[in-house]
């Protein structure tokens, strides 16, 4: 009997092992440097925009509500047709996703969100310790995290293009003013 319970030993063994590792992998992913802050504060904040976004061999359309009330900001992505593509949320440290679609499992909403904010996040950069440098020329933010080009930021009336130089993905920000109330 001890010699067919040690097969069993062995690919439990195996497995344990297995998910171990692929555990360990995730913290190998790149993690958006540049996020997190510690003077995220508590406020009323609301945004809607359209959004087009190259990334890799897919190509994403569609339209992004921001909502903060207190220290969390939801994000909520419809498709142009209504579907919700993905529901995530940020409390100034971290990004929690909700719900995504399949073919968006892969997008790196780390680097989404941080972008993002850095483009329409009233003062967000400002949030930042000291390690992130925005340099303006003309129309264009650069930003550098740890003395490294990661981001591009170009304001075009009332159009945002991003390109992110770590992922690297594209990204076109058209703003939807006057279609959300105001909080207060």
């Amino acid at each position: 009997m001890v010699l067919n319970m040690q097969p069993k030993w062995q690919w439990a063994g195996l497995l344990l092992a297995a998910l171990l590792c692929c555990s360990g992998c995730q913290s190998l992913l790149p993690k958006a440097q540049g996020l997190a802050t510690t003077t995220w504060t508590a406020q009323d904040y609301q945004r809607q925009d359209q959004l087009e976004v190259q990334w890799n061999k897919h190509s994403f359309s569609f339209l992004l509500y921001q909502q903060q009330q207190g220290q969390k900001l939801d994000m909520l992505a419809l498709s142009l047709t209504g579907q919700q593509l993905f529901k995530l949320s940020f409390d100034g440290r971290k990004v929690h996703i909700e719900q995504r679609i399949e073919p968006m499992k892969l997008l790196p909403f780390e680097f989404v969100v941080r972008d993002i904010l850095y483009a329409t996040y009233p003062n967000f950069a400002q949030l930042q310790p000291q390690n992130v440098q925005i340099k303006n020329v003309a129309q264009t933010q650069s930003i550098f995290i740890n003395q490294k080009h990661v981001l591009n930021i170009l304001h075009q009336d009332a159009v945002i293009e991003l390109d992110n130089l770590q992922v690297p993905y594209q990204m076109v920000i058209s703003a939807m003013n006057d279609t959300l109330e105001t909080t207060e």
